[in-house]
């Protein structure tokens, strides 16, 4: 569990550096917890007292764990360059560096990307700061910790910011003001006003007909300053105020008229007030520079000199050295002058300037030396976390190896023990084999005498239905020949008259004549068909039934079949009703498709 910048929802009624002292008072925290909240109030501190901020961090090597080195490491190079020592702030880099890879904490491993992506962004390596803020930026928002990723967030978007990348700084600015909304920390929330107001006044600057982009910066600059005077006590980074309140009033003194003359100098006495409390030279010279034009537009050249010389005196009491700062006050101290006339004292601002210039040139020298040299160092550090991961895992792949080998020494033991332990049984399971064939064989010669008992069995059952045919169709002859007999016996009796009845029984004749050439072709081709009849109905179809069945199969209509019979077609659907019901036919059962599938 880590701790944010700032806890509103405790200690909303507290200040925020108060609240912290008061934690770090608690002794039942555990040291790590401990380490971080001294980081977070060295931050929330040094603005106003530099040093106290560094001795809180301590050195460094006190804090236990590579987790709290990383966090002590980290921070401290934002307190060493905000002290001016850049050296040390790369040495603390290195020491970061060193436990980045032995830390198991991500949070305190993206505190280190993020310091030192910070840092490349102090020194103008915008490429190099992208990559490690990323990696910092995917970590924090991985573990929700939304105060430090929409920090990042802000810085990506200066990145691209004054034209650099229009889309990418609307995306990381959009983006950190999300995140700051989520955090809920006043802090961060205030950045995030800064970060919005910087996107939409670069954008105005591209876009300059469209002047709601100029109306949503200072919307957006005004929201930092509320909530900087409403939550004195949680915001920590005044300095971001200070700068909105700069650039508010350089807004109002470039793109408004000159009736706006009181929301410039209103904006100017708050940066002036903040930046006098923490110590923001740059930002009380630029107050002072800012002032001096409004004094040189009304024609008061000795008070816009008196303001220059007032923010000369400014950047010689500061205690780190400012030549640069030094050589711009002289040249717009020269431009004054020679605005009244006066030649000797341009003269004498003009060689100040070039001497000033001169040692902010070689100052750049002295740092951009201390830069590489450091740069090197960091290069040379960075090989080495390369080589110590290249060493781990080379002796991970030792440690496989060497356990691999230890599996196969094992597998190969094991082996051999299974190698002998089937040479001892291998006479056993040869017995058993040969045991195992024998019964198979018994086994295959006593199916095959069963095969053979099956086969002459169903050879007489195949006799045995031939000869109930044969007896069946003997008994059909014979009942033919008495009703031949009766027919003629019939026709003999009737008289010349009886036409009728004549042309029926000759009718009757060819239909028998024509069945029985037809039913001899039927049991040729269907020997089984009245024998499957029979187990369906368990023998319960008459004779007439069973010529019901034959008919079907051949094809013939209800009709024909009653033309056949010389009987009512009501008479049919009765008889195949009936015999429906004796083969345990349903209703919804069709009586032609059974018999079809039967035949």
């Amino acid at each position: 569990m880590h701790l944010c910048f700032c806890t509103p929802s405790a200690f909303a009624q507290q200040r925020y550096i108060d609240s912290l002292q008061q934690l770090l008072g608690r002794g039942a925290l555990p040291d790590y917890e401990k380490t971080i909240l001294r980081c977070q109030l060295a931050r929330a501190c040094f603005e106003t007292d530099i040093n106290k901020a560094l001795a809180l961090t301590g050195s460094g090597q006190q804090a236990s764990g590579a987790n709290a080195k990383a966090w002590v490491y980290a921070t401290r190079i934002h307190l060493l360059v905000q002290q001016k020592n850049k050296p040390a702030a790369y040495a603390a880099l290195d020491s970061a560096l060193l436990y980045i890879n032995k830390t198991t904490d991500s949070v305190a491993r993206a505190m280190v990307w993020f310091r030192n992506g910070w840092l490349d962004l102090v020194e103008n390596e915008n490429d190099m700061a992208v990559t490690k803020l990323l990696k910092a930026l995917e970590l924090f928002t991985a573990n929700r910790q939304y105060g430090y990723a929409s920090i990042t967030c802000h810085y990506l978007a200066s990145i691209y910011s004054y034209g650099a990348d229009e889309k990418r700084q609307t995306e990381y600015a959009l983006q950190g003001y999300r995140l700051a909304q989520q955090s809920g920390e006043p802090d961060v929330l205030n950045t995030a006003y800064y970060t919005m107001g910087q996107h939409f006044y670069d954008a105005y600057k591209l876009h300059s007909s469209q002047r709601n982009l100029l109306d949503s910066a200072c919307y957006y600059y005004r929201q930092s300053i509320a909530i900087s005077n409403q939550q004195k006590g949680l915001v920590l980074v005044r300095s971001n105020t200070a700068g909105v309140a700069l650039n508010l009033a350089n807004i109002y003194f470039q793109h408004f008229s000159a009736a706006d003359r009181d929301s410039v100098f209103h904006y100017l006495a708050i940066a002036e007030q903040i930046a006098t409390e923490t110590h923001l030279t740059e930002v009380l010279v630029n107050c002072y520079g800012m002032r001096s034009e409004y004094a040189l537009q009304s024609g008061d050249a000795a008070g816009a000199e008196q303001l220059l010389l007032t923010a000369l005196l400014q950047v010689d009491a500061a205690t780190v050295k400012m030549p640069l700062t030094r050589s711009r006050i002289f040249k717009a101290l020269e431009r004054v002058a020679e605005q009244r006339n006066d030649t000797k004292a341009a003269l004498g601002y003009l060689k100040s300037y070039v001497s000033s210039n001169e040692e902010a040139i070689s100052q750049e020298r002295m740092a951009n030396a201390q830069r590489i040299d450091a740069r090197y160092r960091a290069a040379q550090q960075e090989q080495k976390i390369v080589l110590l991961q290249q060493e781990a895992a080379f002796a991970s792949k030792r440690n496989w190896l060497y356990t691999g080998l230890g599996i196969a020494v094992l597998a190969a033991l094991a082996l051999l023990l299974v190698s002998y332990n089937y040479r001892l049984k291998a006479s056993l399971r040869k017995h058993e084999l040969a045991d195992k064939e024998k019964e198979e064989a018994e086994l295959k010669v006593r199916l095959k005498e069963a095969e053979t008992n099956q086969l002459l069995a169903e050879q007489a059952l195949l006799r045995e239905r031939q000869q109930r045919l044969e007896k069946e169709l003997l008994a059909e002859q014979l009942q033919k020949e008495e009703k031949s007999q009766l027919m003629e016996l019939l026709a003999d009796k009737t008289s010349p008259q009886d036409d009728q009845v004549k042309r029926l029984v000759k009718r009757q004749q060819q239909m028998d004549e024509e069945y029985e050439g037809l039913k001899t072709d039927f049991v040729e081709v269907h020997a089984s068909f009245f024998e499957c009849l029979r187990q369906r109905s368990g023998d319960a179809l008459t004779r007439l039934d069973m010529k019901y069945c034959a008919y079907i199969l051949m094809g013939l209509s209800n009709k024909d079949i009653s033309v056949r019979l010389s009987i009512e077609p009501k008479s049919i659907r009765m008889a195949r009703y009936r015999i429906k019901q004796k083969l345990g036919l349903g209703k919804e059962d069709s009586l032609d498709h059974f018999i079809r599938a039967l035949g």
